[in-house]
């Protein structure tokens, strides 16, 4: 099967994510093997002024674009599988109050653009044993263009 020639997926984010009620983020990552990029206790107050209702585990890739060689827009969750390897096989491992999920969010070039996840994507998303959210946001460059004129 060819693959889609052309680009519609510019620029990704994506994250794991381990949100619990009872489980702190030390013990996740002691259970996961992989350190987090963010973590926030229970109680701790957000931006907003309020009271944090869970606790928060996350490692995220930071907005990354595509490649000369990867012009896919999976990048992001790539280098996301790759960084949290270690953590693959172990989420059935974390306790009954966790829950992990991958969040990827992109940039588009087309209103009617969408993710095309690989079947080898699939297959290792699957090896970590977690769900995806995904979300597309239209980017327009023309938007850029006038007002600037």
């Amino acid at each position: 099967m060819q693959a889609v020639s052309r680009r519609v997926i510019r620029s990704g984010l994506a994250s794991l994510v381990v949100l619990s009620s009872d489980t702190p983020p030390a013990i996740v990552t002691e259970l996961l093997g992989v350190e987090p990029t963010q973590s926030e206790l229970r109680g701790s107050i957000t931006r907003s002024g309020h009271a944090r209702q869970l606790n928060v585990w996350s490692y995220d890739t930071g907005r990354l674009d595509n490649t000369e060689d990867d012009q896919t827009g999976t990048r992001a969750v790539r280098e996301l599988l790759s960084a949290c390897r270690p953590a693959f096989g172990r989420i059935a491992s974390l306790p009954a109050d966790c829950d992990a999920h991958i969040t990827w969010s992109a940039n588009s070039d087309s209103w009617q653009g969408g993710f095309l996840l690989p079947a080898d994507l699939a297959v290792e998303i699957a090896a970590l044993g977690v769900d995806v959210l995904g979300t597309v946001y239209f980017d327009d460059e023309d938007e850029d263009e006038d007002e600037s004129a």
